[in-house]
């Protein structure tokens, strides 16, 4: 009996390591986002921490100088906020990216994937029908045998 080889397994393959690839490439980026995401609560969590800061020295009556500074260290922290906040929507639009590309890869794979079942199925249905035929001539023989004698 021969065995099923399928002409374009190496194109199957590659479609398998393709959606493999899409899928480190979508965990990454989502890994990424998280990790902006956490970075940007901190920031959030310090600069709530410094303006709680700034309201108790100035109800504890502090020198303008020092309120100015903590006062300037808020508006940075405001800025780096600002630039994180990007950093996250860029990294949101980067994980919406990558499961666009792994679907696409997974839908190429399922049709490479198809493929190969109907061509097993061809196979599977050819060598029946010879197994059958051998089978018939089995038959035949033997019905040709019977008559004989």
């Amino acid at each position: 009996m021969m065995a099923f080889r399928y002409t374009y397994q190496s194109i199957v393959n590659l479609k398998k390591s393709e959606t493999t690839q899409a899928e480190w490439v979508l965990t990454a980026a989502v890994s990424q986002l998280k990790a902006e995401e956490m970075s940007l609560e901190e920031l959030r969590s310090q600069r709530k921490q410094w303006e709680e800061r700034l309201i108790g020295l100035g109800e504890q009556g502090s020198t303008l100088v020092e309120l100015q500074q903590i006062q300037y260290f808020i508006r940075h922290l405001d800025k780096c906020i600002g630039a994180k906040e990007k950093m996250v929507r860029a990294a949101e639009h980067e994980v919406l990216n990558s499961r666009h590309k792994l679907s696409e890869r997974k839908v190429q794979e399922n049709i490479w994937l198809k493929s190969k079942d109907k061509a097993w199925h061809k196979f599977r249905s050819a060598m029946l029908a010879v197994e059958q035929a051998e089978l018939d001539e089995i038959a035949v023989q033997r019905h040709a045998r019977a008559a004989q004698l």
